[in-house]
């Protein structure tokens, strides 16, 4: 099958749409369609990639025939995903078990935690940030603290040297 008769496929067999209501959708006119469907006829790029945005074709099969014929939506695996973050089989299931209720008992259920998290939020006291000048104090403090204990270690190892250095001398 050609390109051309694939397209011509797709809009009669398979969308069941006249060349005006094709052409439209892909923003084309009535002529340009029929021009796409004739055997040797000219499809643009623009005209394929109108094509497949529209109808969530695979641009191979367009260009080439090649299956699958649509856009496979790519599949997401939460049990996988669980899996691969460590969750457990229990785990799993309570999932499941929560997205089996009715989706009223969900909301119900949703609201309760969304409550609870609020109030426990509420409760703790917000830390707040220190300013710059507690920040500046503390600072200080860790500074004249350090330069103190120094003093006192060089001032005991002097002593110390002194009364060893009267020593010898005597």
């Amino acid at each position: 099958m050609t390109i051309n008769e694939r397209i011509r496929h797709l809009r009669k067999d398979i969308l069941k749409l006249n060349q005006t209501e094709f052409a439209e959708a892909i923003g084309m006119k009535q002529r340009g369609a029929s021009g796409m469907e004739q055997d040797g006829g000219t499809v643009t790029d623009r005209a394929i990639k109108a094509i497949c945005l529209a109808y969530n074709l695979n641009e191979d099969w367009v260009r080439y025939g090649t299956e699958p014929m649509y856009i496979q939506e790519p599949t997401f695996s939460l049990d996988q995903f669980v899996r691969d973050h460590q969750g457990t089989d229990l785990e799993i299931e309570i999932m499941k078990a929560y997205f089996e209720l009715d989706p009223d008992i969900r909301k119900t259920v949703l609201d309760h935690f969304k409550a609870r998290f609020s109030a426990a939020a509420q409760a703790k006291p917000a830390a707040s940030e220190p300013s710059v000048e507690e920040l500046e104090a503390e600072y200080k403090k860790s500074v004249l603290g350090s330069a103190r204990n120094t003093g006192s270690i060089a001032s005991s190892t002097t002593e110390g040297t002194g009364k060893a250095s009267k020593a010898s001398n005597e």
